[in-house]
């Protein structure tokens, strides 16, 4: 038996970063705001698979949670991961409790909350694939863990454990997935993750890596989405809509109440998160931020307000199953291009300037 002592924090519907700003506060003394973190990774990727259900699919941010999510911010914040995926419950079980007793917290990935008992309203009752909760401890019954939802530590005995944790997450990984968090240099100064971290999503926005991605995506988007209605039929396009329209979910990744009977019921307004980073900016534009912070986040609004306009439409589009009229997308595609790419600029703070810039605030 080994139960590690973390702080723990109440962040609902951030599970994926939760554990991590966790540990972060454990190393360091100090708690970067959940919401700051998880939503600062705006983007957007046009991804193109034949053969894939839709074959087109829109995603507005910069890369997925999971492994993209940690080790993006690896780097930054001065942590190791320690993961793996796919492997037996017994061996990773093994893997898991080693780690604890080396003093490393351990991110648990890709739960159904169907087989988690301290969740009660979901317990044997409804499948909430793609929980991500933090290990901290384990004894003979079961793992401790902190888990975004609750104040306390919880206990998941080891039968529902592997039960929750034998399917694969949508893609993003493998059943039994784990993530150890391990610090070795931590950075201190939550100033300069931040600015790091939201200037190098901008210059992957501004110059991505990839044609699918960021300016280059959405323009290849603007090019092609004409077309479409020659290329799909109306079931097909159905699918992309629908998928396009899920992903914009701001709290969670679903329909809108008219396209979905079993809707969460939570205030989820589909604004593609933008609505989320822009209040983050404001609340911490002083603490943590600049003086483009501001400016930053009315330019997300807007944006946020254009991506509602296009799920709106896409929205009746498929109650309707029209789809001839997509011209009217165009213009609304091409003026969130023009409104994101303006924001990630005054984001995007050149590596030689950042040093300085810092230095210049402490004054």
């Amino acid at each position: 038996m080994k139960c590690l002592e973390l702080p723990h924090k109440q962040a609902d519907y951030l599970c994926p970063i939760n554990g991590l700003c966790d540990v972060y506060e454990w190393k360091t003394g100090n708690r970067i705001p959940e919401e700051l973190l998880f939503f600062s990774r705006t983007g957007f990727m046009l991804i193109s698979q034949k053969r894939a259900v839709p074959p087109k699919m829109i995603f507005l941010a910069n890369g997925s949670i999971g492994s993209n999510q940690y080790n993006f911010w690896k780097s930054i914040m001065g942590y190791d991961v320690i993961a793996s995926d796919g492997k037996s419950f017994k061996s990773t079980l093994s893997n898991i409790t080693e780690l604890i007793n080396n003093d490393i917290p351990v991110i648990l990935f890709g739960l159904d909350m169907y087989h988690l008992p301290y969740q009660t309203k979901f317990y044997h009752t409804m499948h909430i694939p793609g929980h991500i909760v933090l290990m901290v401890g384990y004894d003979d019954k079961g793992v401790y863990i902190h888990d975004n939802s609750k104040d306390d530590v919880q206990v998941i005995p080891y039968t529902d454990l592997c039960s929750a944790w034998e399917n694969s997450y949508i893609g993003i990984s493998k059943k039994n997935a784990y993530f150890g968090i391990r610090f070795r240099q931590p950075n201190y100064d939550m100033r300069d993750i931040m600015q790091k971290g939201l200037s190098i999503n901008a210059d992957n926005f501004i110059n991505p890596p990839i044609g699918f991605m960021g300016i280059r995506g959405m323009e290849k988007l603007i090019k092609e989405f004409s077309t479409w209605e020659n290329c799909f039929d109306a079931s097909t396009l159905c699918e992309i809509y629908k998928h396009f329209v899920t992903y914009t979910g701001s709290v969670l990744p679903e329909l809108p109440e008219k396209l979905n009977d079993d809707s969460s019921g939570i205030e989820n307004p589909h604004r593609g998160s933008r609505d989320r980073l822009s209040t983050a900016l404001m609340q911490y534009k002083d603490s943590m931020g600049f003086s483009t912070w501001e400016q930053v986040a009315i330019a997300y609004q807007k944006s946020g307000t254009i991506i509602e306009q296009i799920v709106d439409g896409f929205t009746q589009d498929i109650l309707d199953n029209s789809f001839s009229e997509n011209h009217k997308y165009i213009s609304l595609f091409s003026q969130l291009k023009q409104v994101e790419e303006k924001a990630h600029r005054d984001l995007f703070i050149p590596i030689e300037h950042q040093k300085s810039r810092n230095k210049s605030i402490e004054r």
